[in-house]
């Protein structure tokens, strides 16, 4: 009696398992997706921190306000650009 339980629940624990390991990994991937940020960069004039382009936190190529060859757009902090920040 005890081994035909497990020889029906085992198949459906198998299931079980999957499913729930498929929706793991879409909650994974959802949480890769890049965050929009407003980066900021210097002006024609030389002001800085004064243009604004949307940019991201994280990426490969650098954020620029003319891509490719325009100003590198920095996050801002108070009245201050730190941080580089990368393409969406």
């Amino acid at each position: 009696m005890k081994n035909l339980f497990l020889k029906k629940m085992i198949p459906i624990f198998v299931f079980a398992l999957g499913i729930l390991g498929a929706f793991g990994t879409m909650s994974m991937q959802s949480a890769e997706e890049l965050a929009p940020k407003t980066g900021w960069a210097t002006n024609h004039l030389g002001q800085p921190c004064t243009l604004q382009v949307q940019c991201s936190d994280t990426g490969v190529t650098m954020c620029r306000v003319n891509y490719p060859s325009g100003q590198i757009a920095y996050d801002k902090v108070g009245n201050t650009c730190i941080n580089a920040l990368f393409r969406p």
